[in-house]
């Protein structure tokens, strides 16, 4: 499944929050448990009441080989194992899983889906999302002193390749400005051709909390602005370096090529800055030594308590220290997999898609549902090497089925696809979608497993019927005969999985899900038999290859309602404010939570806050705002009225897309 910024109502609207977006988002306060597990038990409930309807019970389920279950079972937890690193693209660990499938595909005769650029057959379908960066050298020279240890000085991963010796100026925390009437650098205040030492943060308190937020740290203390604004007054490097009496959980630890870059959420070419100048993150070791060297009177305590009283450019000697980098950037290329079981006769020509994502969220850099997980293994146990083992078995199944099948059958082919990079936007299904291995009206229908692991949770979600005239009559026999409890109405939506583009492309999809639970994109999806249901698996791996083979012999089309490509998601908005809104007695829309790093925090929108106005619009109400919202593209700029207290702002925001 996606990211929960996908999940979650872009705009995260108050007190119409489902409790999807809840779980999904992970709870906040004893109110939200509370709330949480109220609708679980009525969810629960809901499906207790579908199975005792439908009369069955785990006895009434057709007999399962065992040996398939055993087989599977070993398959999910090879491709969700630690080895695989939780398969982020572009890491090694995906490339292993990637391996993993092709083994299983190519000893079961498959053919290669694609052709590469010299036109030869192959299983992979690459294409780039982003850019790798490494670091493969650092230099911080003062005289007789050097440092070249990355544990002691720590390229980022916005730096450039240069090397520069210059004198050092001391910026403070280098914020342009900030609460408080808070400023950073007078007007037009330069750092021209100097070596900039910056405090990582915001100005704080004695005891080392920012003195802008009750907990946490700010917008304004983003790295990324900070260089920016040292750049453009002319900096010729950076070093970054934290307070030691900080209180975060990070003060010990310096920043790095790889906690710095950008996640990799978007195909093509790298998303996020890049500055020509060496940025680096310096220990405090290394901060006091520079000061020594240049015979400062201040220590670095002395200069973090002189950056907690206002802004501060201060030169600090005319002596010149020496700072290098040297950077390697490469593309970050992923593949999706495919693999083609030949059918018979006139219908080899169409396809019949089965597909399954087999890409998560690898340490959580993007897409963990707790902040404070990001740099833990997500081993997507459920999400979804449930899906990617499925659709291995289902390839085993259909090849048994189509070898008893002769030359005189009428038969469709079965394109089985595993796609990279569903977490980060569907994009592997919307590139393939864009670069098929035939035209898409030779594309008779697509299948697609995501998080089928928690059957016997509940009950089998299959989504899509209304996506082909013909769906329903064609999947019912083999629904009815696997004896599963289903329901048509799929709890996060339409548009979360990769179905989505194939039926944005106007070819018909059916989508298969179990549901969502507390483990998702969090590392405790992990592969145990006592939390997965590995036998509802393998129920629905042979229910699904059983309406593949259904659907690719029956020469009746499945005819998609619309030539022209649906919105993957018609749900909601496609941008994300990163707000928890409720209406206000005073009029407006009082904002009741700011999250970190959304266009909300980024245009300085603070907890208590009420919007008055939306792009000239009056804003009455969080009913008023949501039409309103929905309609906004990403990248939209727009200009807020907002009340703080007994002052009037104007801020502006630029909207960010759900990602």
């Amino acid at each position: 499944m996606p990211s929960p910024r996908l999940l979650i109502n872009a705009a995260l609207i108050g007190a119409t929050l489902s409790s999807t977006t809840l779980l999904a988002f992970g709870p906040e306060t004893a109110d939200d448990i509370r709330r949480q597990r109220a609708q679980r038990q009525l969810e629960e409930n809901r499906r207790a009441q579908e199975r005792e309807a439908a009369k069955l019970t785990q006895e009434d389920l057709p007999p399962i080989d065992q040996a398939l279950v055993t087989e599977y079972t070993e398959m999910l937890q090879t491709i969700a194992s630690p080895e695989m690193e939780g398969r982020a693209p572009g890491s090694k660990g995906i490339e292993k899983a990637a391996t993993y499938i092709q083994d299983h595909i190519v000893e079961l005769g498959l053919e290669p889906a694609f052709t590469d650029e010299d036109n030869n057959s192959t299983f992979r379908q690459p294409f780039q999302m982003g850019t790798h960066t490494t670091a493969t050298s650092v230099n911080l020279a003062m005289g007789d002193t050097t440092y070249s240890s990355f544990d002691e000085v720590s390229p980022l991963a916005y730096s450039g390749s240069a090397t520069v010796t210059a004198p050092v100026v001391f910026a403070g925390y280098a914020i342009v400005s900030g609460p408080n009437h808070y400023l950073g650098f007078e007007t037009n205040e330069t750092v021209e051709d100097k070596i900039v030492l910056v405090l990582n943060y915001e100005p704080m308190n004695d005891d080392g909390t920012s003195q802008w937020r009750e907990e946490g740290w700010t917008h304004n203390s983003r790295l990324t602005y900070k260089v920016t604004a040292l750049e453009r007054r002319g900096a010729a490097g950076v070093i970054i370096v934290n307070p030691p009496n900080a209180v975060d959980d990070r003060v010990d630890v310096l920043e790095s090529v790889e906690s710095t870059a950008p996640p990799s959420n978007r195909v093509g070419e790298r998303s996020g800055p890049e500055y020509d100048i060496p940025v680096v993150h310096a220990t405090p070791d290394a901060a006091n030594a520079i000061l020594t060297y240049l015979g400062s009177d201040s220590d670095l305590n002395a200069l973090i308590e002189q950056a907690n009283q206002g802004g501060v450019v201060m030169p600090l000697g005319e002596k010149k220290i020496t700072l290098a980098t040297q950077l390697e950037r490469t593309p970050r290329m992923t593949d999706n997999i495919g693999a083609i079981l030949p059918g018979r006769g006139p219908l080899a020509s169409e396809f019949v898609v089965i597909g399954s994502h087999y890409d998560h969220v690898g340490y959580g850099k993007f897409g963990t549902r707790r902040q404070s997980d990001r740099g833990k293994l997500h081993p997507g146990a459920d999400d979804n090497a449930t899906g990617t083992a499925a659709n291995i078995l289902t390839a085993q199944l259909l090849t048994q089925r189509y070898q008893l099948l002769s030359d005189d059958d009428n038969a469709r082919s079965i394109l089985f696809l595993w796609f990279t990079a569903e977490e980060s936007g569907l994009n592997g299904s919307k590139y393939y979608v864009d670069h098929p291995i035939v035209p898409l009206e030779q594309h008779h229908v697509m299948l697609n497993m995501d998080m089928i692991g928690t059957l016997n949770d509940g009950l089998l979600e299959v989504g899509g019927f209304d996506s082909g005239e013909g769906f329903e009559e064609l999947a019912t026999p083999a629904l009815e005969a696997s004896k599963i409890v289903y329901s048509e109405d799929v709890s996060v939506g339409s548009g979360r999985s990769d179905h989505a583009s194939f039926d944005n492309a106007g070819v018909p999809a059916l989508f298969f899900f179990t549901g969502l639970h507390e483990r998702y994109h969090a590392p405790e999806d992990v592969p145990d038999p006592e939390l997965l249901d590995m036998d509802g698996c393998v129920r629905i791996a042979s229910l699904v290859s059983d309406m593949a083979y259904d659907a690719a012999t029956n020469p009746t089309d499945i005819v998609h309602p619309s030539a022209k490509a649906k919105q993957a998601d018609d749900e909601g908005p496609k941008v994300r404010v990163g707000i928890v809104p409720s209406n206000s007695s005073k009029g407006g829309m009082r904002i009741e939570r700011v999250f970190e790093d959304t266009s909300a925090s980024e245009a300085g929108l603070r907890v208590g806050d009420r919007i008055t106005k939306w792009d000239g619009v009056e804003i009455d109400s969080v009913e008023t705002w949501t039409p309103i919202i929905s309609k906004h593209q990403p990248g939209d700029k727009v200009t807020l009225e907002v009340q703080r207290g007994d002052e009037t702002l104007e801020l502006e925001m630029t909207l960010r897309p759900i990602e």
